[in-house]
């Protein structure tokens, strides 16, 4: 693990409590002594540039940002931070899907810089990126078909009334399969069992990670990536040193070299001290030589 440079964590179910907001001080201080020894962080989440943002400056953690599973990336907080990668729905592919999402009765999020736009749901209900004032908000199909014609970086689309998709729908997994048949070349992934979200096909948390890696002249074998949920896969399969969550999925468990604890027992910091004691060990060794 001397090697790792970069380690990219996903948000909900990794980094997070299981509250979904809270960052435990384990977590945040083993961040930090990494990206003192010059090991760089970047969140990766499927949440939009805004809310990984305001997280990032909440905390005061020095990290970068893979956004929209990977349809974003910068190396800092935005604004103020340089994009490094961007990428969005080709219209085509976004008005096929929308065809299939808006008779469906889901609440569909569709997601451009700064902006989203919502269709079905609850009434009256907004995307909690709107309600803490960090994007604004357009609604119905008018709207939605506009910014699919201009480039969606990301559509979602949720049940359980519009929240994160924790609870289950039974109108979400036919869905699910319809868009899969249709478009299978997109990203279609989910990260609750309620939930579709779907960006490009140069989408991908770990494609977006590849590109940011590149930039600073990294290689896989120099990044370790940490998730639990199938949207985490595309970055675990592209890190060489690969973590699943003890709170993971069969799939992700089945993907990955390493395995932590839970997110509510810190796994996070329990590989980030591991690496932070390997680059040590490292050093002393190179040292005494």
């Amino acid at each position: 693990m001397d090697r790792v440079r970069l380690i990219a964590l996903d948000m909900d179910g990794t980094l997070l409590l299981s509250d979904h907001h809270t960052v435990p001080q384990r977590n945040i201080d083993a961040i930090r002594r990494a990206d003192a020894l010059g090991i760089r962080v970047a969140i990766s989440t499927g949440r939009m540039v805004e809310d990984a943002s305001d997280f990032i400056r909440r905390y005061d953690l020095p990290c970068m940002i893979v956004a929209a599973n990977g349809a974003r990336a910068c190396d800092a907080p935005m604004p103020g931070g340089r994009m490094l990668y961007r990428c969005h729905l080709a219209p085509e592919d976004a008005h096929r899907a929308l065809d299939i999402l808006i008779p469906s009765g889901l609440m569909i999020n569709g997601f451009e810089d700064g902006i989203v736009h919502t269709v079905g749901g609850e009434d009256g209900r907004k995307y909690h990126l709107v309600y803490r004032g960090l994007i604004k908000a357009q609604y119905g199909e008018e709207s939605i078909r506009k910014a699919a014609d201009r480039g969606i970086m990301k559509l979602f689309a949720v049940g359980d009334g519009g929240f994160a998709g924790d609870v289950y729908d039974p109108r979400v997994e036919p869905v699910r399969r319809e868009i899969l048949k249709a478009l299978p070349h997109l990203q279609i992934t989910s990260s609750a069992p309620a939930n579709i979200e779907i960006t490009s096909p140069q989408a991908g948390k770990g494609t977006a990670l590849a590109h940011v890696a590149e930039h600073y002249g990294w290689t896989r074998e120099n990044v370790m990536a940490m998730g639990d949920a199938g949207n985490d896969l595309n970055m675990l399969q592209y890190a060489y040193h690969s973590v699943a969550m003890g709170n993971a999925s069969e799939e992700v468990l089945a993907a990955c070299r390493y395995r932590t604890a839970t997110n509510d027992e810190c796994g996070v910091a329990l590989m980030i001290e591991k690496v932070i004691e390997a680059h040590l060990a490292s050093r002393r060794n190179h040292d005494a030589s």
